[in-house]
């Protein structure tokens, strides 16, 4: 049990380490293309894509929506054996107010210092599982997502109610301009 503990933290380590070098080259500009300070005036909400807002059909692999609650990750399979969904998502902002959904005991959640990156690790036995977040003054969210530890065929990635998947994973979503 305790070496099984041991290596979900070396899982979880390496990937807060592999993936933030990437997130941060990869988040520098707000939706609106500019730089530097990315808080909002009087405490504004962050605003994002019309194409990520909504809730997908539930679909094998990884879901991610974002509504007026904040994000929602889940993920899900239709194999017969278990999976082991893992992944980052990281920002230059903050990631808060997150919340486990459905996890089972030896599922893992964790948000790195600072609130910068957010790690996780499913053993998924083909139910759902899954965490919702909010962010504070992010220009971006960069997503990484891995399954039995292979990158998530971006087929198997849907993103707002339309469903659509991303080009490439990990990937980026920026924070649009507000009106």
């Amino acid at each position: 049990m305790i070496v099984k503990k041991l290596a979900a933290i070396g899982v979880m380590s390496a990937l807060l380490v592999g993936l933030t070098g990437a997130i941060a080259q990869a988040a520098t500009t707000t939706g609106d293309g500019s730089s530097g300070s990315t808080c909002l005036p009087n405490n504004q909400p962050d605003t994002w894509p019309a194409s990520v807002e909504g809730q997908p059909a539930r679909t094998p692999g990884v879901t991610v929506w974002h509504d007026a609650n904040g994000w929602h990750v889940r993920v899900t399979h239709n194999s017969i054996h278990d999976r082991v969904f893992s992944g980052e998502i990281a920002t230059k902002g903050s990631l808060t107010d997150v919340q486990p959904v459905r996890l089972e005991k030896n599922d893992v959640v964790k948000v790195g210092s600072g609130g910068h990156a957010l790690a996780f690790r499913f053993n998924n036995h083909g139910g759902v599982d899954g965490f919702d977040f909010n962010t504070s003054c992010a220009p971006a969210l960069e997503f990484g997502f891995l399954s039995d530890g292979h990158r998530v065929p971006t087929g198997r990635i849907a993103l707002g109610a339309d469903g659509h998947h991303p080009a490439h994973n990990p990937f980026v979503i920026k924070r649009t301009a507000t009106a």
